[in-house]
């Protein structure tokens, strides 16, 4: 039995690697439309959404990449796209949110085929019931007419704003969970000041009731000596209770960190700016064939 495991597992791991070997390599050209197969016949929209999506990614971090391919060799849409990602790392490899957007026109090597795999990191934002809906109702009627740049350009303008939503969605919880740590813990330090300032105002009250005369000779001047440090005491304890609020959010402060020196170098050539960063892929997604 444990031998049969050992098998399968090993099986597992070589159809794995086999499967990986089978898509093609990371080009050299790292922009987000990757059209391998030469079917979107618009250089403008290229250039276009090459511009909109690198600009997505760097205000995201979320990366969506179309490729285009004349053949899946023997492997099904989703297991080319999933191993696709994996071995390109497409997406921020904390969050897996990258997207690929798989395209496969009819030709000798069988019929079109159109895939999304989403990461990890989007599947909530795209489940695969979604991802259908957008390859069937969206991209593939544009498809079927051979007009691959608009079928392309169809599922960007309906991706893209769920993309920014899911992010904006956490960054609002994020920000709401940094706020309350904020403000509660200035609140501790504020009460903290107010208990001593407090604490201080009592204990001076006390001193001055012990060392003022049984009679005094002018009642009225006692009393406001009395009133002025009692105001006195009052003060200080707002003035520490301030400054230990200040002091805590300061604290909370990250501190700067040192800017690195510019250096003088030339800058990247635009086909080289759209950097992939490790993402993970597990088989979610959807695709219809046309």
């Amino acid at each position: 039995m444990k031998l049969l495991k050992i098998v399968l597992i090993a099986l597992a791991i070589i159809v794995g690697k086999v499967s990986i070997a089978q898509v093609p390599e990371k080009p050299d050209s790292m922009m987000p439309i990757i059209d391998m197969a030469g079917i979107i016949k618009n250089d403008s929209l290229v250039n276009a959404l090459n511009t909109r999506l690198d600009s997505l990614s760097r205000r995201t971090t979320n990366q969506i990449v179309v490729v285009t391919v004349n053949d899946l060799g023997k492997l099904e849409a989703n297991q080319f796209a999933t191993q696709l990602g994996k071995k390109w790392g497409i997406g921020d490899k904390n969050s897996n949110n990258g997207l690929i957007i798989l395209v496969k026109p009819r030709n000798d090597k069988g019929p079109g085929e159109v895939y999304i795999a989403p990461g990890r990191g989007l599947q909530g934002a795209l489940p695969d019931v979604k991802c259908r809906y957008i390859t069937d109702s969206i991209i593939v009627p544009h498809l079927k007419e051979g007009d691959y740049a608009s079928g392309i350009e169809a599922a960007v303008n309906y991706i893209e704003p769920i993309v920014i939503e899911e992010y904006e969605q956490a960054q609002a919880v994020a920000s709401q969970s940094n706020d309350k740590k904020s403000s509660g813990g200035n609140g501790w330090w504020i009460l903290g000041g107010i208990a001593a300032g407090i604490g201080g105002l009592a204990l001076l009250r006390k001193r001055n009731k012990k060392n003022l005369p049984q009679q005094p000779a002018n009642g009225d001047q006692a009393t406001q000596a009395t009133n002025t440090e009692t105001a006195a005491a009052a003060t200080v304890g707002a003035a520490t209770a301030l400054a230990a609020a200040s002091q805590q959010e300061e604290n909370d402060e990250p501190e700067p960190e040192d800017e690195p020196e510019e250096e003088n170098k030339p800058e990247e050539p635009e086909a080289y700016k759209y950097k992939y960063g490790g993402g993970d892929f597990d088989g979610g997604g959807a695709g219809s064939k046309f």
